[in-house]
């Protein structure tokens, strides 16, 4: 046991005095995360539903389907647990986004709902929805929240999960339609 202390003694004083003159880095600079608005990396909603009778959303009492405890992934009944592994890990490449931010919750749920039935009718497989974390609301994630129940009701929604951390983590949610 003591060369083993003694061996370590002896590294510390070396490490140290290699280290001697050596100034730590700065630390990185804070960008503004704000995107700023530009034609090209602005996305065009679809034309307004005209009759809301017409978008899918299930009307069921109870929730059907299988959420995560905290509510960040959710798959229907009948959605293997794989599916939604594939979907957590990025195997299913996102075709579309909708960014949500600067909405209320009457034209996020509008935009949402369109947005969904557009993917729907041009076949996308996985679709992305950016809706924010919600840390500067008083009420909390207003728009998280609204995005996540009217996922777990659509009945084109077959899975979701919250995105990865270097695609917007909790605040992004990854969609899998039905085909």
């Amino acid at each position: 046991m003591r060369k083993k202390k003694n061996d370590q003694i002896e590294e510390d004083q070396l490490f140290r005095e290699a280290m001697i003159g050596v100034k730590p880095l700065e630390p990185p600079l804070r960008t503004d995360s704000r995107r700023t608005e530009s034609a090209s990396n602005k996305r065009k909603l679809p034309p307004m539903v005209r009759n809301p009778t017409d978008i899918p959303v299930s009307v069921s009492a109870g929730q059907t389907g299988i959420d995560t405890a905290d509510g960040s992934a959710h798959r229907k009944s009948g959605v293997q647990k794989r599916v939604l592994q594939k979907l957590k890990r990025g195997h299913y490449p996102v075709a579309d986004q909708l960014d949500l931010h600067t909405m209320n919750t009457r034209t996020g749920t509008t935009a949402l709902l369109e947005f969904i039935a557009t993917s729907h009718t041009q076949h996308l497989k996985c679709i992305r929805v950016i809706h924010g974390k919600g840390l500067r609301s008083e009420q909390g994630p207003v728009l998280k929240t609204m995005t996540r129940q009217l996922l777990r009701e659509h009945l084109q929604v077959l899975a979701f999960t919250a995105s990865k951390p270097g695609d917007g983590g909790d605040g992004a949610t990854d969609v899998l339609l039905k085909s």
